[in-house]
């Protein structure tokens, strides 16, 4: 029988969560995008610890999370102003009990010729061995297509490289992201999603400054694994190939639902 493995109900408060994550430990972490808290998730019991934030700038939400080492982390945001040129990344740090942000950069989307519209800004984040990955959720339209920017920082360089990953459907934005290295190069999955559409794309970041534009293969169409079909804002890939899914309890379409982790068997990505 085709669907979704196990499914855990979260125990919290903490509403839309957006982004996920795992540490050296197995354990999760989560933000929630109107940046009040962080959460940890424990790995075999699934119960959740809250981490208040302290110092997100006003009027940015976080979206997106990777953890990098220790109790360290970077962030995604985005802000509702329409026609920005810019968003910040995040340092994230547990201190105690809280979990204080400070802002140590930006993604330009000049780079890519684009400006965010309001509500649209990082929305997947990876760390592959010092290599930041953001998957962003703006589209343009080039080639007979519909293409979103995918930026990767090198911090040994110092360089930007802003690819472009094609869309599956004539809807669909991208929302979250894992990330490994196979082979000296980095391979990422990533949720395209809009209503009613829900897919794992999977591709390949080849190395370099130079920009590409990149069509991924479709590694699992979500619609027939799960349903009803959530918003999935956070992904996490595990080592034997499978994928646990975070729903997003924030949005237009649902009110009052508990957020959610869906596990995708290995066996049902392509």
């Amino acid at each position: 029988m085709r669907g979704p493995g196990r499914v855990v109900v979260l125990d919290t408060d903490v509403m839309g969560l957006s982004g996920l994550t795992r540490d050296e430990h197995g354990a999760l972490w989560a933000p929630g995008e109107v940046g009040d808290a962080v959460l940890r998730i424990d790995s075999e019991s699934f119960a959740v610890t809250r981490y208040p934030v302290v110092g997100l700038p006003d009027g940015n939400d976080l979206e997106a999370m990777a953890w990098v080492d220790g109790t360290r982390f970077v962030l995604g945001t985005e802000t509702m102003e329409n026609g920005r040129l810019q968003d910040i990344i995040l340092d994230g740090r547990l201190d105690g009990q809280t979990f204080k942000v400070t802002p140590v950069g930006q993604i330009d989307y000049a780079r890519w010729q684009l400006t965010a519209p309001e509500n649209r800004g990082i929305e997947g984040m990876c760390n592959v061995e010092g290599v930041l990955v953001l998957a962003t959720e703006l589209i343009e339209e080039a080639r007979g297509g519909r293409w979103a920017p995918v930026g990767v920082f090198d911090p040994r360089t110092q360089t930007w490289t802003a690819h472009r990953i094609q869309t599956t459907s004539s809807t669909g934005k991208l929302s979250a992201m894992d990330c490994r290295m196979v082979d000296g190069t980095i391979e990422a999955l990533v949720v395209e999603r809009h209503y009613g559409v829900s897919y794992l794309l999977r591709f390949k970041l080849p190395a370099g400054p130079v920009g590409q534009w990149i069509q991924p293969t479709v590694a699992a169409d979500l619609s027939e694994l799960v349903d009803p079909l959530p918003n999935f804002e956070g992904l996490a890939w595990m080592q034997d190939g499978s994928v646990m899914l975070l729903t997003d309890n924030r949005h237009r379409t649902i009110v009052n639902e508990a957020s959610r982790l869906y596990f995708i068997p290995a066996s049902e990505i392509r």
